[in-house]
């Protein structure tokens, strides 16, 4: 039984659950360390994985208390810990079969990440959506590059920046989402992916999966790119404004840096 994730095998299809519901499924180490595992595991007879999370909430990013515990750590254990955020996206990124990821309630921050490595995203029209990381004082350096590509640069332009929340409708028009459904759809909408996955020759759907990755270039994830943002985001975690603006969420106050900007 996993600490952290759930996960069952129905019908060749893997059902990955983020199991951290009263912490929103956020995400630390071992949660991350888990999912890579799962996903290292993929066998030939297996047809397609359906990534969820359990409770009313997908995903809300890295944990802060995991994050906030950086301080104490030497520079070497905070790009360890930021490389394996970048190595559990980069397994999603690149897992052999289909990736279905069903959106509840929303995805912030490195839920996002995991939003942009999927090949279909199903999201329930409700869900609320944000590279929340400039808010805390960090920023979006792991997942940046795969999120980008999914929703190109003048939109990361934007969201980066402000870690302005944005909706499922939104989401979709960037390209960040494919389907937006009721709640009480989201799972026969699902089915109906499935259904066509069942009818296409499973070494076709690998072989085009790969072929796209070809075309695209493996630059995202040579290993001097994943490094490199690593060694940012673990440099912006230690500093004094990441520290302060996670403290100020555990006081639940306002981060110093805020004030207000002059109205035009």
């Amino acid at each position: 039984m996993n600490s952290f994730i759930q996960t069952e095998i129905k019908s060749s299809v893997l059902f990955l659950t983020l199991n951290r519901p009263d912490s929103k499924n956020a995400m630390n180490a071992e949660m991350m360390t888990e999912i890579r595992a799962a996903l290292s595991k993929i066998s030939n007879d297996l047809r397609a994985v359906v990534v969820r999370g359990a409770g009313p909430f997908f995903c809300a990013g890295g944990d802060l208390h995991w994050m906030k515990s950086s301080i104490n750590k030497t520079q070497k254990e905070n790009e360890e810990d930021a490389l394996n955020l970048a190595r559990m996206i980069r397994a999603l990124d690149e897992c052999p079969i289909p990736v279905i990821t069903q959106v509840k309630g929303g995805a912030f921050g490195g839920g996002v990440g995991l939003v942009a490595a999927s090949d279909i995203v199903i999201a329930e029209e409700n869900s609320v959506f944000s590279l929340s990381e400039v808010k805390l004082g960090l920023i979006p350096a792991t997942i940046g590059p795969i999120v980008m590509r999914k929703i190109g640069v003048s939109e990361a332009r934007r969201l980066y920046l402000t870690g302005k929340r944005f909706s499922a409708a939104v989401a979709k028009d960037i390209h960040l989402v494919h389907e937006v459904v009721p709640t009480s759809t989201i799972l026969s909408v699902t089915n109906d992916y499935l259904n066509e996955l069942s009818s296409a020759a499973p070494e076709a759907v690998r072989t085009a999966k790969q072929l796209i990755r070809e075309t695209m270039g493996e630059s995202l994830w040579k290993d001097d790119v994943s490094e490199s943002t690593s060694k940012i985001l673990s440099e912006i975690r230690v500093g004094a404004e990441a520290q302060e603006g996670m403290k100020a969420f555990f006081e639940k106050r306002t981060p110093s840096w805020k004030k207000a900007l002059t109205n035009l």
